[in-house]
């Protein structure tokens, strides 16, 4: 058991769960479980680190993910009852041989500009309140004419 944690400038999301039931995919990658669902894009996963910290708790040990910019993508936060031989393993596997303490990052892509129209902004809303899936979304802005940001 560990903490998922994604944030972004508007809110933070946690969730507590296993990660399991894992899909890979061409575009993104999926683990779905009770607890935790969500979606990877691994292309946009460029630097990550196995992280220890000691604290008055004890060591506080996460795996932590960043893209090109250096911004935070994802986190892992091992808790009480987690698997801390499995992290250790993960760590063992997965570290690099170049260990400096610089990185090398690029500028931040612009943000997507919103292209939406207003004209359908009622068949926006009545389809929205009849989604079902949070993967219906991209089908009805793109039926639209839209993007994410726009609609």
């Amino acid at each position: 058991e560990v903490m998922a944690l994604t944030r972004n400038p508007s809110c933070v999301h946690e969730k507590v769960g296993t990660y399991d039931n894992y899909h890979a995919g061409p575009h993104a990658s999926m683990i779905l479980t009770d607890d935790i669902d969500l979606r990877l894009f691994p292309s946009r996963w460029h630097h990550a680190f196995a992280v220890e910290k000691e604290t008055d708790a004890g060591t506080r040990r996460s795996l932590q993910v960043f893209d090109a910019a250096g911004d935070a993508v994802h986190k892992i936060f091992l808790r009480d009852g987690s698997d801390v031989a499995a992290f250790d393993r993960a760590k063992a596997g997965l570290t690099l041989e170049d260990q400096s303490p610089t990185l090398d990052v690029v500028p931040r892509e612009p943000d997507e500009v919103p292209k939406s129209d207003l004209s359908k902004l009622d068949i926006l809303q009545k389809e929205w309140a009849r989604l079902t899936d949070t993967h219906q979304f991209l089908r009805l802005t793109s039926k639209l004419k839209m993007n994410r940001f726009g609609a």
